[in-house]
């Protein structure tokens, strides 16, 4: 056991470990340039693996160079992981710098006390403390992320920072009921120092699988979101729409409403104030539907000035009253041009499921019926689809090709 558990060997192989993490991270980073926080991983690993070497051949170089060089370079590491980290969750401060490298500076303080820096055993709580505070400052950055960014590793990288600060508490304790002699001019062995240096060496192992991972959950997210996502209004495209309706209507749900929007004349806004208009116009309409939009519903761009709302937890009832506000939001918002204010209306169709059925084609057909009527009666207005029984009278207009109803929403 006890050349299983050799301290110096198992220093010096995770200095190789750390030195391959390093390697890894570096080489990631020439693909991903924009990814600054790689970079900053790969030479944190790299300062990493310097120290380990150091602190491995501690007795046979200067105890200058395998203590206090050792812990400043692993300590330096440490603000570097916690910067990248910083730069990947895109939280920039001022004196980021100056806090990465607090820690190095502090335990260069801290070693020109002679006489504090005697004591081996206090030389181990200091670093563990600064261990500890980097540690935390990056758990804390990360579970506040979490909801902004939900990617995977984020928990797992959360997880595993947990665990080494429970090895560094673990340690720090030990050390408290059985100390190291003070005098100790080499490298301090025992089992659970050596144990502690193989929880490290793993977990240097499975953070750096964790960063790449995160790394590469976020460009696959770009890369679905870009996919499903209108470019220019920022809303969902219809290809999302639709397979967030249907799966949502796979269930054979008997409650839910789709709202269907069409801005007013935007072809005469195009051809008299400009394409570039007529762009700002859908970006500040896609605006107020975005912020209308309550929760679990799903609001897209389907078409040139077409867009979306499907409201899962909708009836008639409630769609026309949100369908009521937007409009009413849309005509009283001026969109400023060169020359003048420009105002832009909007008509609105409102379909029920429990009108139609759970069909996406029919609730479309339905939900369009209705904003045909809106269009027909003047524009800027609401329609709710009702059905209509073939050769019946009712109150409301008939399309009597169909059997199909709408509406006047006042």
């Amino acid at each position: 056991m006890s050349t299983l558990l050799h301290v110096p060997s198992l220093l010096i192989a995770a200095a190789v470990t750390g030195a391959c993490v390093s390697a890894s991270h570096l080489l990631t980073w020439r693909a991903v340039r924009n990814e600054v926080s790689v970079l900053l991983w790969g030479i944190a690993y790299g300062l990493t693996t310097l120290s380990m070497v150091m602190a491995g051949l501690r007795g046979a170089i200067p105890a200058f160079l395998s203590v206090v060089v050792s812990n400043t370079f692993l300590l330096l590491a440490l603000g570097l992981v916690w910067l990248g980290y910083r730069r990947f969750l895109g939280k920039v401060g001022r004196h980021d710098l100056l806090l990465a490298a607090l820690g190095g500076l502090a335990w260069l303080a801290f070693a020109c006390d002679r006489q504090l820096f005697a004591d081996i055993n206090l030389r181990v709580h200091v670093v563990s403390a600064i261990q500890f505070i980097y540690l935390l400052m990056v758990a804390s950055d990360l579970v506040a992320h979490q909801r902004k960014e939900p990617l995977p590793a984020l928990s797992l990288t959360t997880a595993a920072i947990v665990v080494q600060q429970a090895l560094l508490l673990a340690r720090v304790i030990y050390l408290l009921i059985s100390p190291l002699n003070s005098s100790t001019a080499v490298l301090p062995t025992g089992t659970p120092i050596a144990l502690t240096l193989i929880g490290s060496t793993g977990f240097i192992v499975f953070f750096g699988v964790l960063q790449l991972a995160l790394v590469g959950q976020r460009s696959e997210r770009r890369y679905r979101m870009a996919a499903e996502t209108d470019g220019l209004t920022g809303l969902a495209n219809r290809r999302r729409f639709l397979d967030d309706v249907l799966s949502h209507l796979a269930g054979a749900p008997n409650r839910g409403a789709l709202i269907l929007f069409d801005l007013d004349h935007f072809k005469r806004i195009n051809d008299t104030h400009g394409h570039l208009t007529g762009d700002r116009a859908l970006v500040e309409f896609a605006g107020i539907l975005a912020n209308a939009t309550p929760d679990r519903a799903v609001a897209a761009r389907i078409g040139g000035e077409e867009f979306a709302l499907f409201l899962p937890d909708g009836d008639a009832t409630t769609a026309t009253v949100l369908a009521e506000h937007i409009r009413q939001l849309t005509r009283a918002f001026a969109l400023k041009t060169v020359k003048d204010q420009l105002r832009i209306t909007v008509s609105v169709g409102v379909a029920d499921i429990a009108e139609v059925g759970p069909d996406y084609e029919a609730l479309h057909s339905a939900a369009d019926v209705a904003l045909y009527k809106a269009k027909s009666d003047g524009r800027d207005r609401v329609a709710v689809y009702r059905w209509c029984p073939p050769r019946r009278q009712i109150a409301v207009a008939c399309d009597d090709r169909v059997g199909k109803a709408v509406s006047a929403a006042v």
